[in-house]
């Protein structure tokens, strides 16, 4: 008998921590195994690059083995950064001319050396207004950093078995635990150097933005305006060790920093009314470490004038509270909406 496929342990990289999320899936039902985070050292990162990857690594094997997770078949996830999403139209035609037309004339469609590239594409369905047409959806991400990321899995002690990517991670997370109605949705995952958005339509994808906006921002300018290290920033920004007459300060580092961020997603929010002007957004979906900001979602609802939502994939699952603390759980769930959209993922799955 042919062994069935089983879930992978869905591994986030981010450039503040890593995270690892273990679920079991049968008959529909998704039960939270095992889940965690633990932070990156300083030095690991350097403007959103791995700089250390030895000290990421080590941060993932004490991780995974804090949590004891045994397993080494793992799911993660290039940045939306490395990669190119383009979806083009093409006329009606089986899989098999699908592949040898890709193989022919993937030039075109791809701004980099094609050598230099791993291609992927899958079609999404019919065009819109162009019955005779197929809308495809072409990923190319450098072999280099493919190829890295790989190198780093198998450094930290698990084995690669999927690289995808962060927008369809975050996109499979919440059609996995929210569900994808008729409604036109975006999904926006802030972390502590960038963010991502992605906007879905009828549970296809139809437009992907990087943002350059994240929480290191905050500890960055708390550090400049205190001239203290970024070290006792972050601690200042969690309110560790922040005195009474500092308090409006730092607010007003938040508020600011809170100002930027709603400019920068209301710009992409625009931008994709700009060329998909038939299609209107119904709710906007935070996650992301960055997400609970205070007031974040409420100072964002006001400016883009749609309904904001903290989006916690984690409250939608089931897991038992004797091993999981729910106050945990809220807090850390939208923190870990990627991972958990990876570990959906199964072996033996294309």
């Amino acid at each position: 008998m042919f062994k069935k496929p089983e879930n992978l342990i869905g591994l986030d990289i981010g450039s503040h921590a890593v995270k690892l999320v273990q679920i079991s899936a049968k008959n529909s039902t998704v039960k939270l195994l095992n889940f965690g985070v633990a932070p990156l050292p300083k030095d690991a990162f350097s403007e959103g690059r791995i700089k250390r990857p030895d000290l990421v690594a080590s941060s993932i094997q004490q991780l995974a083995g804090h949590l004891k997770i045994k397993e080494k078949g793992v799911a993660a996830s290039v940045s939306g950064f490395e990669v190119m999403i383009k979806k083009i139209d093409l006329p009606m035609m089986t899989e098999e001319e699908l592949d040898n037309r890709m193989q022919d004339e993937l030039g075109q469609y791809i701004p980099y050396n094609i050598d230099d590239v791993g291609v992927d594409y899958q079609v999404l369905g019919v065009a819109k207004d162009r019955p005779n047409f197929m809308e495809v959806m072409l990923v190319a991400a450098k072999k280099e950093s493919i190829s890295d990321y790989v190198s780093l899995i198998r450094m930290s002690g698990f084995e690669p078995m999927i690289v995808d990517v962060d927008y369809f991670a975050l996109s499979n997370a919440f059609e996995s635990t929210y569900g994808f109605g008729e409604e036109s949705i975006a999904l926006i995952d802030i972390g502590a150097s960038k963010a991502i958005m992605s906007i879905i339509d009828r549970g296809v994808p139809v437009f992907t933005r990087g943002i350059s906006i994240g929480g290191a921002q905050i500890t960055e300018k708390i550090g400049e305006h205190f001239r203290v290290s970024l070290e006792e920033a972050e601690r200042m920004k969690l309110g560790e060790v922040i005195s009474e007459t500092q308090i409006k300060e730092v607010e007003e580092i938040f508020v600011s920093s809170v100002r930027t961020w709603v400019n920068e997603c209301k710009r992409a929010i625009d931008f994709f009314y700009s060329n998909y002007s038939d299609t209107q957004i119904g709710k906007v979906y935070l996650s992301g470490g960055s997400s609970r900001m205070a007031g974040l979602d409420k100072v964002l609802e006001e400016h883009v004038e749609i309904p904001v939502e903290i989006f916690n994939p984690l409250s939608k699952i089931e897991h038992d509270p004797k091993l999981f603390d729910p106050a945990y759980v809220d807090f850390v769930g939208p923190q870990v909406a990627i991972s958990l959209g990876l570990s959906l993922r199964k072996t033996k799955e294309k």
